[in-house]
């Protein structure tokens, strides 16, 4: 612009400025961005969104039209950038390649009454932030952010032609779906150290992105489903087959490897967190429960002193007995009535009811097995020896957790389906 010009000739230009932003509004693309080839591939760790496409740019500009008739009928040219004038835009949220949307070896379209067509293409890689609370069932908003460069509203306004994204040359992506797009145009403030507010033009090009749950929900939810489950079983190993504690500690190691694996699927955000992260965790903590539970269990099953029917322990186990209906020895040391009135000694020898005093060589735990199988036998109240109340408890255990497990599976799974699809305004 020449500032030295005449009053006349700065309006002239004021007028001519005015207008082609004004024209620029009503046709600068928005939903100029046409997705050729969506490649949609969003980095989760590093919360960027990489996407190719193209921005359609119009714009009319008086200083280059012409008469058809005094050029051979000519209506439409191609200029190259360097010739002409173009807007300086840039992607304000871009990761990589920052600066003015540019390519000097591309062509723009002129027409005979100055309109301007320019659709440079590029490999545009943004900003998103991640939302990890529904993961693998998760929904994502993401952002292009569109602004000029040294030019105020004033210079320069942008404006949408169309309220949505022109995804007609999308191509199928294998992790995302596009579930719909939109465009706003909006003020970007500036504010100068010296208290001034600069006020530019932006257009925000929306995309709300769902992801395919199928290679997540085999790969991750199903084995860490399975490894909650499959914790549980610890309780089912008969404490005498002594592989309890080296099967428990088999899983604690498989939902470790879990854990690890999809904490490196997920960006190193304090800001949400995961519900099957927390699955996963609450899994483990329960892994590890089931471990020390487990050997404690051990050394009740294997305790060798003489087992005090007045403590809480005791009293607390035969509550839990009668609940979960153990019958224990009444069906492991008792053969039916008419067969002689014979026991069984725990390492399989015969004995008869009137063998009270033919005990002597067994160790504290037979003897323990041999007198409660005479009390009732008697008549009389049935004790529980040390390894039974050990069954007991090794049952009520895995009922409990059992238990436990399925409701949370159940409520992290109808969280992740109804979380994880909500809309976006």
């Amino acid at each position: 612009m020449l500032y030295n010009t005449t009053l006349t000739a700065r309006m002239f230009y004021l007028a001519f400025i005015i207008y082609m932003v004004q024209v620029s509004e009503s046709s600068f693309a928005s939903d100029a961005t046409n997705l050729r080839s969506a490649m949609l591939s969003n980095d989760n760790v590093q919360q960027s969104l990489t996407l190719t496409g193209w921005f359609t740019l119009k714009w009319t500009d008086y200083r280059l039209t012409w008469q058809p008739s005094s050029f051979g009928d000519i209506e439409e040219i191609h200029i190259m950038p360097s010739e002409i004038w173009k807007p300086e835009v840039i992607i304000d949220n871009l990761l990589a390649d920052i600066g003015v949307i540019n390519d000097d070896n591309l062509q723009l379209t002129v027409t005979n009454t100055g309109d301007v067509l320019w659709e440079p293409p590029g490999l545009y890689t943004t900003h998103c932030e991640i939302d990890i609370t529904y993961y693998p069932f998760d929904r994502q908003k993401c952002i292009i952010e569109m602004t000029s460069w040294s030019l105020t509203k004033d210079q320069l306004e942008l404006d949408l032609a169309s309220d949505n994204i022109d995804t007609e040359d999308l191509r199928t992506n294998g992790e995302w779906i596009i579930v719909s797009t939109s465009v706003r145009d909006r003020d970007l403030l500036d504010n100068k150290p010296d208290g001034t507010v600069v006020t530019s033009s932006q257009l925000d090009f929306i995309l709300v992105i769902e992801r395919r749950p199928a290679f997540y929900a085999i790969n991750f939810i199903l084995p860490i489903i399975l490894s909650s489950f499959l914790s549980c079983v610890v309780f089912l190993v008969p404490i005498q087959a002594g592989e309890k504690v080296s099967y428990i500690l088999t899983m604690i190691l498989a939902i470790a490897v879990l854990l690890t694996l999809i904490a490196d699927s997920l960006p190193h955000t304090s800001l949400t967190a995961s519900v099957l992260g927390i699955y996963l965790a609450i899994t483990m903590f329960l892994s590890v429960l089931c471990a020390l539970i487990t050997v404690l269990l051990l050394n009740i099953f294997h305790n060798e002193e003489k087992v005090n029917t007045r403590s809480t322990f005791y009293k607390l186990t035969s509550v839990i007995a009668t609940v979960i209906h153990f019958k224990g020895c009444k069906n492991r040391c008792m053969q039916e009535k008419g067969n002689a009135g014979n026991q069984i000694f725990p390492n399989g020898t015969l004995m008869s009811k009137n063998m009270n005093n033919e005990v002597e060589g067994y160790d504290e735990m037979d003897m323990q097995i041999v007198e409660t199988s005479i009390s009732v036998n008697n008549g009389e109240k049935h004790v529980y020896t040390w390894a039974e109340m050990a069954n007991i408890w090794d049952r009520f255990c895995f009922w409990v957790f059992i238990t436990f497990t399925s409701l949370c599976t159940l409520s992290v799974l109808i969280a992740l389906a109804v979380g994880g699809r909500k809309e976006y305004v």
